[in-house]
């Protein structure tokens, strides 16, 4: 069965306080109103994640969280790993490529540059910077996240929050 990879950049935060820890800034109140739209979009379209895994910032924790809530799920199991809060595109292709096989459709939310990086690697796609609260789809055509490298996925779509507010 093909794999399908959801790079979802977290929301937009808010401003980093004086002598604040990075890991600790949350959502900007846009930045949860997106997460919760990007979730009902997600609920919309149908899709259905195998697995959810986010950086341990909790501004990236509250996109996920609030994105499945926006889907409407019950107790969805969110997995958080420092790794990906500030992992280089090796760290985080690493990663992806040692995601058990049983999973199919999976969301890892993570931070810029890195994550838009990786979308442009895995799929040669001219993506770009990618926006707050912004996911590209990626499409796999192989059974096995261990053969993920340069320029093996599909970019299916990238979808923006500005994009799902019209719908």
């Amino acid at each position: 069965m093909p794999k399908h990879l959801y790079l979802f950049r977290h929301a937009e935060a808010a401003a980093k306080e004086s002598r604040q820890d990075d890991k600790t800034r949350e959502l900007a109140q846009a930045g949860i109103k997106d997460s919760l739209h990007m979730g009902a979009w997600f609920r919309e379209q149908n899709f259905h994640f195998d697995l959810i895994v986010s950086s341990s910032a909790l501004r990236a924790e509250q996109t996920a969280t609030l994105a499945a809530e926006g889907m409407k799920l019950e107790n969805p199991k969110i997995l958080l790993e420092d790794v990906l809060f500030d992992a280089s595109v090796r760290q985080f292709l690493d990663y992806v490529i040692n995601i058990e096989d049983s999973y199919d459709h999976v969301v890892c939310v993570g931070h810029n540059p890195v994550i838009s990086y990786l979308a442009e690697y895995l799929t040669k796609a001219d993506i770009g910077d990618m926006v707050a609260g912004s996911v590209a789809i990626i499409r796999f055509d192989f059974n096995s996240w261990k053969k993920a490298n340069e320029a093996t996925g599909h970019l299916v779509n990238y979808v923006t929050p500005e994009r799902i507010a019209r719908f």
